[in-house]
């Protein structure tokens, strides 16, 4: 009786004025069209005949009272209400044969709950859509399975206290859809929690997403409000691109409470990512083209963020994944922001050097980082969430107009980075900016291009500065290979901003740093980089250094004693004290497709010997699905196969991991996880004793970080052992065997 009462009130609520559904009153119980609802039976026919009823009379509610529905494709129709009462659950059915899609489509827009070219459609109750987690080796990166519920090409759409748990894939996905209302939305697990695409006029609200991949995302937004949710997410809270976009009083908090279902991982990369991009078609038998535009007037208010890697990163030039389809930004603005335990990857903004966002607004923001990182390991960073970049704080690239009001940050660690690094900037307004910053360290401002400072409502003037020294190099030059340089500079006069130049032999570096009077900062040239071999001239003012450049490595196929393999298109190639591997891999995961190329000594490890590497990486990969380390298996030439497996990789920006096969299947199933941020170069060492190994990382080769252990059966007897990659890539230095 009381779920009629639900029902009953709801069909009076469904003719109220504006809000969209203007259907009868009218119920129809999928129980009468033969529906069990006894967790066993298929019950996907009879809820369709019931939706197609709904349909025929006009419109309707079509109720799923308490029970557990099992079923495949359930499509909506034109002026439906699909009502799961509380206590009743849709559980996706295990035999992907009962999933369909759109005409047109492809697999991946399988769903449980479909709709497709439809209008004044909605999906409300208390109660629950479970995907059952299930997995689909023909589908997106060979596992991603059907999502929850999938809505293509419709207009004026409801979906309100649904739960959505365990999806295949998204939870909710719309793509060329408009009017559309999503309140009280619950996610647990899955990958998106609420995907949009070419969707306009839409409201977020009241939404709570635990997802293991982005919280919220999407290729265009148009005229789409975000209020009062609650983000956790193993990837990004927010991922996406459009205009007229506001996002208002959410919380933002991570590790994720569901571990990344293709990384393994649960750190938060960013709170905030854009990538304005044109995504392509609008899915399904979707005639409409997604909208070409820009990012522009995004507004990001009144946020609370915990535990991100990255508070803020909108990325849209070359060190951005979609960066060919870069369509550019124009003003987005973060106000109110309150970010706790943000990780060592600043506020984030990069552009093309020809397409520069024009306006970057940062209002009434506190932001404390991590710390712990010398100005020198942002050398042979690439750019990610994941990357200690050339500041702790703000690191802008490419920015017409760059505003920061009342703005502070500061950071647990000592760290001696900049607290806002700065790259072909136009106009840099700054009031009320207070940075924590060391005495030793580097200026709280540092450029790289800057036309214009306005500091509290005044134009920084010129200073002159002293250059005191040039500082020790770290680690060895080679050609056309980041190395980074620093020095000491004085301003003796009154504050203001002074030009630095680094010389290359005929080379000249500018930078140009603000300080205050009589202060001294180190000031880091990173990335640089010399084309040829050879001795070259370094000088800063009067100051110089001659440096030996060596030439980069030349590659040649692996000999004996050691063997190579790769199952992928990649290279595998020796060079002098080492080996060089590049390897691709359609596998998201090495454990999938056990996909790797690798340089190796057959029957090479004993029961009581280590192995020692050192890794550069030489591409300068950011990637955190990648891994390049040390392998072990009883037959490194038979992936997928061969017992005795165990691999210690570095992700190229994530941190150290172990991960071996521990039922002797031949693939790995067992990891540590995978939460940290890598070091170049770094040095890994595997220790053996029978079937129990022990993996440790280094930044110098000579004080060890333990990052696991693991027990591995069919390791008996010597054991392969070699340097390998997949979706990676590294040099491999110095490998030894130590007896």
């Amino acid at each position: 009786m009381r779920s009629t009462t639900c029902i009953l009130a709801f069909g009076l609520l469904a003719g109220f004025p504006g809000n969209g559904l203007a259907q009868p009153a009218t119920q129809f119980n999928v129980k009468n069209f033969g529906a069990a609802g006894d967790g066993t039976r298929a019950d996907t026919e009879a809820i369709n005949k019931t939706i197609l009823a709904a349909r025929d009379a006009g419109g309707g509610t079509v109720l799923v009272p308490a029970g557990t529905y099992v079923s495949g494709t359930i499509q909506l129709q034109n002026n439906v209400t699909l009502w799961i009462d509380a206590g009743a659950t849709i559980q996706g059915t295990r035999s992907l044969a009962d999933y369909h899609w759109p005409e047109g489509g492809r697999e991946w827009d399988g769903a449980i709950i479909l709709a497709n070219g439809v209008h004044n459609v909605a999906l409300m109750g208390r109660g629950t859509i479970d995907g059952q987690n299930l997995t689909n080796p023909r589908g997106e990166e060979h596992i991603r399975g059907p999502h929850a519920v999938l809505i293509n090409d419709s207009k004026d759409i409801v979906v309100r206290d649904i739960t959505i748990k365990d999806a295949g894939n998204y939870s909710l996905i719309l793509r060329s859809c408009e009017r559309v209302t999503i309140d009280n939305l619950t996610a647990f697990n899955g990958y998106d929690g609420i995907n949009m695409h070419d969707t306009r006029a839409a409201t977020i609200s009241n939404s709570k997403l635990y997802t293991g991949d982005d919280s919220l995302a999407g290729a265009y937004w148009e005229n789409v409000t975000v209020t009062n949710c609650i983000l956790n997410s193993s990837c990004n809270a927010i991922r996406v691109g459009g205009r007229n976009v506001l996002i208002n009083n959410c919380l933002i908090y991570g590790p994720g409470e569901y571990a990344h279902r293709l990384g393994f991982r649960r750190n938060t990369e960013s709170g905030f990512q854009i990538l304005p991009h044109s995504a392509g078609r609008g899915g399904g038998n979707s005639t409409r083209l997604v909208k070409p535009g820009p990012v522009d007037n995004m507004v990001l208010s009144n946020i609370t963020m915990i535990n991100v890697r990255s508070p803020v990163y909108v990325a849209f030039g070359a060190d951005a994944p979609y960066s060919g389809n870069n369509l550019g930004v124009g003003r987005i603005v973060v106000e109110n922001l309150t970010a706790i335990n943000c990780g060592r990857t600043p506020f984030y903004v990069a552009g093309p050097r020809e397409k520069p966002a024009q306006s970057i607004i940062l209002r009434n923001a506190r932001m404390t980082f991590a710390g712990g990182v010398d100005e020198v390991e942002s050398n042979g960073q690439g750019f990610s969430p994941y990357s200690m970049l050339q500041s702790y704080g703000v690191y802008c690239r490419n920015v017409e107009n760059l505003e920061l009001h009342d703005v502070r940050v500061d950071y647990l660690d000592k760290d001696r980075r900049p607290a806002l690094f700065g790259e072909n900037i136009g106009t840099l307004d700054l009031d009320r900016f207070i940075a924590q910053r060391e005495p030793d360290g580097a200026p709280s401002l540092l450029f790289d291009g800057i036309r214009k400072l306005v500091r509290n409502g005044v134009e920084a003037t010129s200073s002159k500065l002293m250059m005191k020294a040039l500082d020790p190099l770290f680690g060895g030059v080679v050609s056309g290979e980041p190395f980074f340089v620093s020095a000491t500079v004085q301003n003796p006069g009154r504050e203001g901003l002074g030009d630095i130049e680094l010389r290359l032999t005929n080379e000249a570096i500018k930078r140009t740093v603000w300080l205050g009077a009589n202060e001294t900062a180190r000031v880091g040239f990173a990335n640089l980089r010399s084309k040829e071999s050879g001795e070259i001239l370094l000088q800063l003012g009067e100051l110089a250094k001659n440096l030996t450049v060596r030439p980069k490595p030349v590659g040649h196929p692996v000999t004996a004693p050691y063997l190579a393999f790769q199952n992928l298109e990649g290279q595998v190639q020796q060079i002098e004290g080492g080996f060089y591997i590049r390897e691709a891999g359609d596998y998201a995961v090495l454990d999938h497709g056990d996909q790797y190329g690798a340089a190796y000594l057959p029957h090479g490890l004993g029961a009581t010997d280590s192995a020692i590497v050192k890794l550069e990486n030489a591409d300068s990969r950011t990637n955190w699905v990648g891994r390049a380390g040390i392998m072990v298996r009883k037959d490194i030439s038979k992936p997928g196969q061969s017992p005795g497996y165990l691999v210690l990789g570095a992700s190229p920006a994530n941190g150290f991991s172990l991960e071996w096969d521990s039922d002797g299947d031949g693939r790995i199933d067992k990891r540590t996880e995978l939460d940290g941020y890598t070091n170049w170069p770094c040095w890994l060492k595997l220790q053996r004793q029978g079937a129990r190994f022990t993996g440790y990382s280094s930044k110098d080769g000579k004080t060890w970080t333990k990052i696991g252990e693991a027990e591995v059966p069919g390791s008996d007897g010597p054991l392969d052992i070699g340097v390998f990659a997949h979706r990676s890539s590294a040099r491999f230095m110095d490998f030894q065997v130590v007896r």
